[in-house]
């Protein structure tokens, strides 16, 4: 992909992967334009980060199309953000995709747009340097992924795969709010950061007690980013329910999901928001992460 200029799509952030992920990335790849999402609630956080970021593409000669992104109404980001910057892509173009600072519901919804143009999609994830003691507090409404809610069957209970991360709370607020028949619970197998082992172990015992919660083990920074094992747990443990899917784990899981969606639309996506951030959730930049998004082509 670097032979020839790319598209890339980022979504801002405060966090110092934001604006030394991009430049490794400028770095690395000819760049035609950086298409920079920025969430509205967070613009004074990442208004610093977006200015490196816009003064080192002007640097290399990129064009900069800064776009905001409302956070809280999903329908109007999709119609007057998400599809008006995809749409500025030409079909079957070169498209990086940069999913470290961005929204799972973001990640899917331009993936979903990117597939039906026959682009060539990449993506990148910049693991921080290390992360702070929490992620998020105070977690929304659930709301299925626009585009991309499944086909439920009306006679049909519904089962619920959870990817989890550092959140409890969400967890448990996904699981009291449709009260599946079975939730799949993934935990992130990691034999380095102790960190997340301390956090899935609470994830474990928050649930150990509820017979229809099932736990089985990912790795999302396999080569397919846990989706054998996803696959796996769902033939093992569910027959004629609706299946609804969530990442709250390692960013990367969640393109395992977008894959499996896309590979059968009865599958649904859900996406929990959160309320509370913590600004101080990573620090520093770690390794990149790099795929491709071909495994997903589904024949229309």
């Amino acid at each position: 992909m670097s032979k020839s200029e790319i598209e890339l799509i980022t979504v801002a952030s405060w966090e110092d992967r934001f604006a030394e992920g991009t430049a490794r990335i400028l770095a690395d790849h000819s760049i035609r334009s950086a298409h920079v999402f920025c969430v509205d609630k967070f613009s004074a956080w990442s208004l610093e980060s977006r200015k490196r970021v816009a003064d080192a593409t002007d640097e290399r000669g990129v064009i900069y199309n800064e776009v905001e992104l409302p956070s809280d109404k999903p329908v109007q980001a999709w119609t007057d953000a998400i599809v008006p910057t995809v749409n500025k892509i030409a079909n079957n173009a070169d498209v990086l995709v940069d999913v470290s600072t961005m929204p799972r519901e973001v990640i899917w919804q331009v993936f979903w747009l990117l597939s039906r143009k026959n682009c060539s999609v990449r993506y990148v994830y910049h693991r921080p340097g290390g992360y702070g003691d929490w992620l998020s507090r105070d977690p929304g409404k659930p709301r299925l992924a626009y585009k991309m809610s499944g086909l439920s069957k009306l006679n049909d209970r519904t089962a619920l795969v959870v990817l989890a991360g550092y959140d409890v709370d969400r967890v448990q607020h996904l699981v009291a709010t449709y009260e599946p028949s079975i939730t799949l619970l993934g935990l992130q197998k990691d034999s380095v950061d102790p960190q997340n082992a301390d956090r899935m172990t609470q994830q474990r015992k928050a649930f150990e007690k509820d017979p229809t919660v099932h736990v089985f083990e990912i790795d999302a920074y396999s080569a397919d980013h846990g989706e054998k094992s996803i696959r796996e747990a769902i033939m093992a443990n569910t027959n004629e329910q609706n299946l609804i899917l969530t990442s709250m784990g390692p960013k990367l899981s969640a393109i395992a999901l977008f894959k499996m969606h896309w590979g059968d639309e009865s599958l649904g996506l859900v996406y929990l928001p959160a309320n509370e951030f913590n600004k101080d959730y990573s620090h520093g930049i770690g390794d990149s992460v790099y795929g491709e998004l071909s495994s997903s082509i589904r024949k229309e």
